[in-house]
């Protein structure tokens, strides 16, 4: 015997839709959520107009979106068809069915404003007691792949060399033009001492003489004229690469908003590929902010960071807690002024803390220490070493870091004599910056306080696991959007996906 199986049944009275939602589904919570979000912002890029067709409503399509996101459906396409079948996504959108270009839109729509409906999501966690933004901040960082192909990169140094190569063409065929046409004197030409033609110089001289040419004034120069004017077009060419590069190392054309560095989940055995270094702050494994740089280097990127996270919660923090990627002496300082407890890690201090040898050896970096006057260093065979110069050096980001040269005049019959740096350098002088030294001996007498050492035990349970969360289960390990504009839209959606899911879990363990 079997129950009754009609396909196409007619009910007497219509269900309810809501019914088929278990009181502790998640889309029941994003509802909750994103009714008491405000979302003047998205409400004002609207029309006003009162004719046309009437919009979906702005709450119904961020529900949408953020389920999307929370249930690993990341494309439009995707969210489309799905809420075709899934009754939760039905339920939320109330039986209203958009397109993949409407929800398409709205996610550009959300563009300038998604750090703005983060933060307010993060309000609402303050709310309910999960996050206290006025408590230390754990952030770390990982390296996200862009969109753009890493066969395409064009790397700064070849730019450099092509660019000279085109420069030199166009000298060479600008002064060959000049000579074959007035034989080397013309007085419309005479530079006057100027030995070099720039690209506009060069197009311009050529223009001339081909309008010349027109007239039968001159012999055959179209292939000379030819060659300058593409060697003009690779000069431009190369020129823009270069600005485009700036002070990193290459460019991706497609995304030349991401950066080209190392990734460590990529799959291509170290080789650079396009990637944005996302930075994250976590509490209570709750994101509070994030960011997406250029820069491969936590340490540059760091207070930025800080600064933005104290611009758009509105709160201080009272201590960052950081690993030894942050440590240095900008980010110690750059913290003690903004009046931010430094709960900081800097290279050296786990191998000091376990009692071991730290990297480098016995003549390592770690085994020269700062002297009592702060004024030079020690060096492992406990001998004071000698300052010869100083000459300033600067951060990526413009901070003054000035680097101290040294020498030691005890070298004869040193026991390290073999292993140190200073037997090995041309000149007898190490290289050192004694602001790290003495930045790092502070430190160090922080990071030894016994709840200064639960906070950086406290550190691997904070925003590594979201990064686990992120990549692992969700499987979020590359954008879907050039430029970064679009990939802080992006990250923010699922951000907040996952501290609603965090949210949702809490929620259940404490019912």
């Amino acid at each position: 015997m079997y129950k009754a199986y009609i396909s196409n049944d007619n009910l007497l009275f219509p269900p309810n839709l809501g019914d088929f939602i278990p009181a502790d589904s998640p889309a029941r919570l994003i509802s909750d959520i994103v009714d008491n979000m405000d979302l003047t912002e998205i409400h004002d890029s609207y029309s006003k107009a009162s004719d046309g067709q009437p919009a979906y409503h702005p709450a119904m399509l961020l529900k949408a979106v953020l389920f999307g996101y929370m249930n690993n459906i990341f494309s439009t396409r995707g969210l489309e068809g799905a809420m075709l079948r899934d009754a939760h996504l039905i339920w939320l959108s109330s039986y209203q069915f958009p397109d993949h270009t409407t929800i398409s839109r709205f996610k550009t729509r959300c563009m300038p404003h998604i750090k703005t409906i983060f933060s307010r999501l993060v309000m609402i966690l303050v709310e309910r007691g999960e996050v206290e933004l006025t408590k230390d901040l754990y952030i770390d960082g990982t390296t996200i792949r862009s969109r753009a192909s890493r066969r395409r990169i064009k790397w700064r140094s070849s730019a450099e060399r092509f660019a000279a190569s085109a420069d030199a063409d166009i000298q060479e065929g600008v002064r060959a033009l000049l000579e074959q046409v007035e034989d080397g004197d013309s007085p419309d030409d005479d530079r006057g001492g100027h030995v070099t033609y720039t690209k506009e110089e060069a197009r311009e001289i050529a223009g001339r003489i081909e309008a010349k040419a027109a007239e039968g004034g001159v012999g055959k120069v179209r292939g000379k004229i030819a060659a300058i004017r593409k060697a003009c077009d690779r000069k431009e060419a190369h020129d823009r690469t270069l600005a485009q590069c700036g002070g990193r190392c290459g460019v991706a054309p497609a995304d030349p908003d991401c950066g080209i560095m190392h990734a460590k989940e990529d799959g291509y055995g170290g080789t650079a590929t396009p990637n944005y270094n996302v930075q994250i702050a976590t509490q209570n494994q709750y994101v509070t902010n994030y960011g997406a740089y250029d820069s491969a280097e936590d340490k540059s990127t760091a207070l930025e960071f800080v600064d933005s996270c104290v611009a758009e919660n509105g709160v201080r923090p009272a201590a960052v807690v950081e690993d030894a990627g942050y440590g240095c002496e900008e980010v110690y300082s750059g913290l003690e002024q903004r009046q931010i407890e430094a709960v900081v890690k800097y290279p050296g201090y786990d191998a000091e803390s376990a009692r071991r040898t730290a990297k480098g050896g016995l003549c390592g970096r770690p085994a020269f220490r700062l002297s009592g006057d702060e004024g030079t260093l020690i060096c492992p065979a406990g001998h004071a070493m000698r300052v010869t110069r100083t000459y300033e050096a600067y951060a990526k980001s413009g901070f003054r870091s000035d680097t101290t040269v040294m020498t030691c005049d005890s070298c004869g019959g040193c026991p390290f004599g073999e292993k140190c740096p200073l037997t090995k350098s041309r000149h007898g002088e190490i290289h050192r910056k004694l602001g790290n030294f003495r930045e790092e001996r502070k430190a160090k007498a922080r990071l030894d306080l016994p709840h200064n050492r639960v906070k950086l035990k406290r550190r691997a349970l904070e925003p590594e696991p979201v990064f686990g969360q992120l990549k692992h289960n969700h499987g979020y390990t590359r954008f879907r959007h050039f430029g970064k504009a679009k990939v802080l839209m992006d990250l923010g959606f699922v951000l907040m996906a996952l501290n609603i899911l965090k949210l949702h879990r809490n929620i259940q363990k404490s019912a």
